[in-house]
């Protein structure tokens, strides 16, 4: 596997398109990064913040995403990472999909694997709060507000996310240097005040965003899917070591 995402590595031109596929979760980090560097051949297509909540449906869109481009894209990565097998049977068609070996966007926000899994084995009960989703209000107060309290009323909603979080201790925002991090620090202990939970912050990197925009992709990081095969779950559980 190292050696063909190697070859893809070598082969890439700076005259044939970029094509990253991503959640719009991280569309704040990313534009960042291309806007610093002056980059102007890499199309990225922005899906949906509320796929999370549906990972059956994800295959299928991103599906669609993939084959639209399939015919001038010279790669293709996606902003993604297992995300609840999300992407599990999305199919490469003639060029590669280069994935990021990861459960969910957190790794991605952290800037690696490993210090995910240090932050978790570190204290499990942690509730993250990245900028992407706190501007959008996809945070617990933006639920009980846009989302439950229009189907069940204010209180049922307020008791509902409590109940929903109730095993998280802390809420803990992702500061990766993008936004205006005032107003996310004050929505963000909005959260942990209403939830009754701790709040910390910490810094996140872009370390991994850079990867998947410049490279390289190497198999530590990344999960190769060659043309005609479709993306499955098991590599995605190797753990860090």
């Amino acid at each position: 596997m190292t050696k063909s995402v190697n070859a893809l590595n070598s082969s890439l031109s700076a005259s044939v398109p970029r094509v990253i596929i991503a959640c719009r979760v991280i569309e704040y980090e990313l534009e960042a990064l291309r806007r610093k560097s002056g980059d102007n051949n890499i199309e990225i297509r922005y899906l949906d913040q509320n796929l999370h909540r549906t990972p059956e449906k994800m295959p299928d869109i991103i599906q669609a995403q993939v084959d639209a481009v399939s015919d001038y894209a010279e790669r293709i990565v996606l902003g993604y990472g297992l995300c609840s097998n999300g992407i599990v049977g999305v199919t490469a068609g003639k060029q590669k999909i280069l994935i990021p070996r990861i459960h969910d966007c957190i790794a991605l926000l952290l800037g690696s694997r490993r210090a995910y899994f240090n932050a978790f084995n570190e204290r499990a009960g942690t509730y993250y709060l990245t900028p992407g989703w706190v501007a959008e209000e996809k945070d617990p107060l933006g639920m009980v507000e846009n989302e439950y309290t229009p189907k069940m009323g204010r209180e049922m909603a307020q008791w509902g996310i409590h109940e929903e979080l109730k095993h998280y201790t802390h809420i803990v925002l992702i500061n990766t240097g993008v936004g205006d991090i005032e107003k996310l620090r004050k929505r963000a202990r909005a959260n942990a005040e209403f939830l009754g939970k701790t709040y910390e912050e910490v810094r996140g990197s872009d370390a991994y965003f850079k990867k998947i925009l410049f490279g390289p992709y190497d198999s530590e990081d990344f999960v190769c899917i060659e043309p005609g095969q479709k993306a499955k779950q098991k590599p995605f559980m190797k753990q860090s070591q």
